[in-house]
């Protein structure tokens, strides 16, 4: 007897819509694109093309399987969100909460270190060489005014604030 149809699928840890197709169910997880979820599908022997809610639990249980251990599956290391990873030195794949809290330790050892990139995370400034001469400038004007023309507007605010 098949198993009927679920409209709720728990994958890693979260609730993904059965009614969407395999891999792009999969790539709402966090820190899984549609390219990794189909490699993730083909990995357990998974139509990717299928809706998530007709699998089975065996099914299920092997696309988590090779979510968290995609290395062991056969999914070769270029596809993976964390290689070389600073502490032990493999190629990791992250899921979810666990890819915010890396991402904070590598800019907190960065800060630590005193590395350009890290006095630039301090500063607020844009790392990865960005211009900075007119773009990037939170909440000021860009343009020059005419002095006059400040004046009017400052005594508008002054007016407005005293009205209210």
């Amino acid at each position: 007897m098949p198993e009927e149809f679920k409209h709720i699928v728990r994958i890693a840890g979260k609730d993904l819509a059965g009614e969407k197709r395999v891999q792009l169910a999969l790539a709402d997880l966090k820190g899984v694109s549609v390219a990794f979820a189909r490699s993730v599908a083909y990995a357990a022997e998974v139509d990717p093309f299928t809706k998530l809610g007709d699998l089975s639990r065996e099914q299920v249980r092997r696309l988590e399987d090779v979510i968290r251990r995609p290395g062991e599956h056969g999914i070769p290391g270029w596809m993976l969100n964390r290689r070389k990873d600073f502490e032990t030195g493999k190629d990791l794949h992250l899921l979810g909460a666990d890819i915010d809290m890396a991402v904070q330790t590598d800019i907190g050892r960065e800060r630590r270190i005193r590395s350009r990139r890290g006095i630039r995370h301090e500063l607020g400034l844009p790392v990865r060489g960005q211009r900075t001469r007119t773009t990037g400038r939170k909440g000021m004007t860009v343009g020059v005014k005419r002095k006059e023309i400040r004046m009017r507007e400052e005594a508008a605010k002054a007016a407005k604030g005293k009205k209210e």
